[in-house]
């Protein structure tokens, strides 16, 4: 069952969101609630798994400027075993399992074009079980997990309404 989300928790997910490092004190300021209720909320948040308090990576700052998008198609029965091979090198950010003509997505980073195409043909294909890998590169990322915001929850009419800070001041 999914965990239930409040007006308060969704302000204060904003802000953390806008900047992870705000003060409890300014999101509370913000949200119009106790600094104390702002501590407790993010510790019930973080508990119950809702959010992760995480330092990111940039990759093109430290020189991975190549990022690929690969799907493989494995063979039958081999799936999860390959899924966590790939999930285990380094370069590799993210490993789902998808339905369709491919069964392993992954996004990777890279130092050049020529690494990125190495990784695929000696390490990728080179994996038992891999049939055959398709490499997209991603050129620009317009959009990234770092940027995703909770979907607008329902108002009483049915129509998606957008979280809004309690005190309806803005960032």
């Amino acid at each position: 069952m999914a965990r239930s989300i409040d007006d308060i928790d969704r302000a204060i997910i904003a802000c953390l969101q806008a900047d992870s490092r705000t003060p409890s004190a300014e999101i509370s300021r913000r949200v119009g609630v106790a600094e104390r209720t702002v501590r407790a909320r993010i510790d019930r948040l973080v508990q119950d798994g809702v959010v992760r308090l995480v330092a990111l990576v940039d990759p093109v700052v430290l020189g991975y400027t190549v990022t690929a998008d690969v799907f493989l198609e494995v063979e039958l029965g081999k799936v999860q075993e390959v899924a966590e091979l790939v999930a285990a090198f380094p370069a590799v950010s993210y490993v789902g399992l998808t339905t369709g003509d491919r069964d392993i997505s992954l996004q990777m980073y890279a130092e050049s074009v020529d690494a990125l195409y190495t990784f695929v043909t000696e390490r990728l294909n080179h994996i038992s079980g891999v049939l055959r890998a398709r490499t997209f590169v991603i050129p620009r990322i317009v959009k990234s997990i770092e940027s995703w915001t909770m979907p607008p929850r329902p108002s009483d009419n049915g129509t998606p309404e957008e979280p809004t800070l309690l005190s309806g001041s803005n960032r």
